[in-house]
Parts: structure tokens; C-alpha cells; sequence
């Protein structure tokens, strides 16, 4: 596949890191980080830091000579930035399995998507970044209680210990922070009053679930979904974030599903629009993270993918300062938003805008907000 999108020094220095980090069988190539100057390696890291990839990066480094590393100064900072966050990982990797733990003595199986379950599929788990934690619990005995009854109770129980828990913030999920760490307990895996498959694709993914069990940080056991399950959760979770946050760390995710199992499209994904969303991811982690998977099609989306990812023309952050021009902005930014999503998993426009309208007016305070949380 030949890419036609032109990447800038710090772009291609920062795949070159993340392929060496992803394929240790596939060296730095010395001469792209041959006479750098500060300023490359600078903007190196923050496009790392930007693209939620900043430790795999890292790694990256440590495959090249002394001699071609970054700056002494950056470097150190770097590292600090690692270990901070390898700290992190621990502290939710204790989380997680302190969470399990406690649910599975009241009759509540909890099963851990994306995020920490998903650094296991990672060369180094603790450099994978990640956010909150999200969780699907149900009943581990349905003679007791049905799946719906024992998520409720998941919640009541955090509830009995007095934490908060908002149940209004989404239809899919949950929130409430345990022990300082925002947990996401869903009840659905994808958003399935919004898309046109995803009914349909929530469907399949109660069928793929098939938990298995996984070693975190080597020492604490937890479950993990299926690599069927992931396959499709992965592509339908980057396939929301297209064009409004997809980033680097969707694609390596991506790529290290592909290098552990391959690239295996369950026979029940029909819709050919998500299916070109899996090939065409699958096209950007061959030709830049360095996976070898053959492919057939979704050649063009992957084009537009790519760039939605280094540069979106549109920004999180509304850029304008007065009132109308906020609405303008906004109103375009969510026009483009619809195409690219409704390019994979087909959405109506008025029901996009009506969605987006509803959403204000729940919290009218975000019309004109600026920064999106």
C-alpha cells in the first residue's frame, strides 16, 4: 500500500520509535535520528505526550544508540514522565483487582475491557497510557440474580460504602471513582441508541465476551474478554472517537491485537462499511507500526484516517472567543464529525443534530464552553 499523506520530521520520529517499541525484531532506522536538534526531539514528545503514547515512545528510545538519544535534559524528564506513570499502572492494577475481588464475594463477575486488561496484549503492560478503568459486571450465578440485577447491585454496592455514583451521565454506563480512580461500569458495550448497527453489534459482543483470565503487573489475576471480542470492541471504539479524538493509541492498540492474534473479522460483521474501518486500520498499522497482516481494501479510509489523527482540522478546543463565532465553529466541527462517523457506522444527520441539541440541553453550560471534557 503507498500512503500519499507527507509526515514531518518529528511524525516520522516518533513511528519509527513506536514500530522499534512494537516489533523488536525491527531496529531504529540510525539515519533518520542522525544531526537532530533539541528542538525535533522536543516536538518529538509532545507529539507523543499528545498522541497518548508518550511511554511506548520511550521504549523506542531505548533501542538506539547512545549517541542519537535525545538531549540529556529532555531525556531525564522523559523518564521521569515513565516512571510516573508506571506508578500508575500499578496503582490500577491494585485497583482493579481489589474491585474484582470485592465484587466477586457478593456473586458479581467483572471482566475488564480496554485499558489495563488491554496492556497485557503490550510488550511492556505498564507503558500502555490509559484513563479510567472500564468494567462489565454480571451475574456469576443467574440461579441467584440475573445479569441486569447483579450490575445494578455493582453500583449499589459502591453506593452502601458512600461513593457516588452517576448513573445519568450515559445510557451505556455508570461512573463512580474507587479508591481515586474513575471506574466505568458498563451495562452495554457500545452506544446502542446512537448507531444503526450497533443494536446489532452489542448483540454480538455479549455472544464474544468469553472471558479469560490475565496477569496484571505479575502478581494480580483478572478476566479479559475474548480476542474475537476485542477485535470488534477495539475497531467500534476507535470508530466513535473518528474524526472527534481518535489517536495514536487507538492505532497501537490496534497493532499490538495484530501482532498477538492476527487480523480474524468475526463471519457476523457484515455491514461493509465496519468492516473497511478494521481493514483500513489494519492498512496504517502495517505501513507504520510495523505489523505484516494481509489486507485487502480500505485503502482510501485509511488515508483519511491518518490524517484525522496528526492533523484534525478541527481542534477539542474551540479556538473562538465570541459567541457566534463558538456556534459556527462547533456547528462545522460537528457536521465533519458526522461524515467521518457516518462513513463507518452509518448515522442520519437529524439524528446527529438531535443528539447533539438533547446533549446541550442537558447541560446548557456547554454550549458555549470552550475546552471539551
Amino acid at each position: 500500500m503507498i500512503m500519499n499523506t507527507t509526515l514531518d520530521k518529528p511524525e516520522q520520529m516518533l513511528f519509527a520509535l513506536l514500530r522499534s517499541a512494537l516489533n523488536s525484531a525491527k531496529p531504529v532506522s540510525e539515519i533518520l535520528f542522525t544531526d537532530l536538534s533539541p528542538t525535533l526531539w522536543q516536538a518529538c514528545y509532545k507529539l507523543a505526550c499528545t498522541q497518548g503514547v508518550m511511554a511506548l515512545a520511550w521504549d523506542g528510545i531505548q533501542t538506539l544508540p547512545a549517541r542519537l538519544q535525545p538531549p540529556k535534559a529532555l531525556k531525564l524528564n522523559w523518564a521521569m514522565a515513565v516512571e510516573n506513570y508506571e506508578k500508575r499502572y500499578r496503582q490500577y492494577c491494585r485497583t482493579i483487582a481489589g474491585l474484582s475481588a470485592f465484587y466477586q464475594t457478593h456473586g458479581i463477575t467483572t471482566v475488564q475491557l480496554k485499558g489495563v486488561g488491554l496492556s497485557t496484549y503490550y510488550p511492556i503492560p505498564s507503558h500502555r497510557e490509559g484513563g479510567d478503568i472500564d468494567i462489565y459486571t454480571y451475574s456469576a450465578d443467574h440461579s441467584r440474580r440475573s445479569d441486569a440485577e447483579a450490575n445494578r447491585m455493582a453500583d449499589r454496592l459502591m453506593e452502601e460504602q458512600g461513593i457516588a455514583v452517576d448513573c445519568e451521565h450515559s445510557e451505556k454506563h455508570s461512573v463512580f471513582y474507587y479508591k481515586g480512580i474513575p471506574i466505568e461500569n458498563h451495562k452495554t458495550f457500545i452506544n446502542s441508541e446512537t448507531y444503526r448497527i450497533a443494536v446489532q453489534m452489542d448483540k454480538l459482543l455479549q455472544g464474544l465476551l468469553q472471558p479469560v483470565s490475565a496477569e496484571l503487573d505479575g502478581k494480580h489475576t483478572i478476566l479479559i474478554p475474548s480476542s474475537a471480542f476485542n477485535t470488534v470492541f477495539l475497531a467500534f471504539h476507535a470508530a466513535q472517537h473518528y474524526a472527534s479524538g481518535l489517536a495514536l493509541h487507538h492505532l497501537c492498540d490496534w497493532a499490538c491485537l495484530l501482532n498477538k492474534y492476527g487480523l480474524h473479522i468475526p463471519e457476523e460483521v457484515t455491514d461493509v462499511h465496519f468492516r473497511n474501518m478494521m481493514l483500513a486500520m489494519t492498512h496504517l498499522c502495517n505501513h507504520y507500526l510495523g505489523t505484516s497482516v494481509p489486507v485487502h481494501g480500505g485503502e482510501g479510509l485509511a488515508e483519511e484516517i491518518l490524517r484525522e489523527i496528526i492533523r484534525p482540522p478541527y481542534a477539542m478546543s474551540v479556538p473562538a472567543k465570541s459567541k457566534w463565532g463558538i456556534l459556527v465553529y462547533k456547528t462545522r466541527r460537528m457536521l465533519h464529525t458526522h461524515r467521518a462517523c457516518n462513513s463507518v457506522l452509518r448515522i442520519s444527520l437529524c439524528k446527529w443534530i438531535g443528539n447533539s441539541i438533547l446533549l446541550h440541553l442537558r447541560s446548557p453550560h456547554t454550549i458555549f464552553q470552550t475546552e471539551r471534557n
